[in-house]
């Protein structure tokens, strides 16, 4: 596999762990292997990346972020690499195992999507969109409960940071594919109304 494919690959795998987990980019590429838990599904958040430089996240505070199905499915096939994968390597690293450059990143996010001829969508997003109430669908509200309030998460590092599995499945509904009723399909083919 050349290396621009090997990259390419990489870069989807970083867009579906930002969108999947609403972390900020400068926590995805600050992500070490230490920091994730796949057993029970959560990644614990205490570095980003600002200025090229590894700080505390924002907020000053580290966190639990539980893993939807999508996340989980990513992050192991990310384990499952030659190299790079110690409890010190990155997450998401080059070929080196260096941390990805995020200027770097972007650009070839906004390439991507103008060849794919679509609008980009910002990569800085504290909560993806799809954890948010729909007008038009019903899904769960799971961001309340998932990314807050922070008296919550705070209590949650130190006593447990596993959530029930109500909540998982909470998390794996919201980004489950919809399935529209008959009625809705016909309305939206132009079908007759009732």
């Amino acid at each position: 596999m050349n290396a621009r494919s090997v990259e390419d690959r990489r870069d989807a795998d970083a867009f579906r762990i930002l969108f999947y987990t609403g972390l900020r980019l400068g926590e995805v590429l600050a992500l070490r292997w230490e920091d994730v838990d796949l057993k029970d599904r959560l990644v614990l958040v205490r570095r980003a990346v600002s200025a090229g430089v590894e700080t505390l996240p924002k907020g000053r505070q580290h966190r639990f972020v539980p893993l939807a199905g999508p996340a989980v499915t990513t992050f192991a096939k990310l384990s499952d690499r030659a190299e790079f994968t110690g409890p010190d390597d990155y997450v998401l690293c080059n070929r080196w195992g260096r941390r990805i450059d995020p200027s770097a990143l972007r650009r070839r996010y906004k390439r991507g999507c103008e060849a794919a001829g679509l609008r980009p969508v910002k990569l800085h997003r504290p909560a993806p969109r799809c954890w948010q109430p729909s007008r038009t669908h019903r899904r769960p509200r799971v961001r309340p409960r998932l990314l807050g309030p922070r008296q919550a998460l705070h209590t949650d590092r130190y006593v447990s940071a596993k959530l029930r599995p109500e909540e998982f499945k909470r998390l794996d509904d919201a980004f489950a594919p919809v399935s529209l009723s008959a009625s809705a399909l016909a309305g939206a083919a132009g079908g007759p109304d009732r």
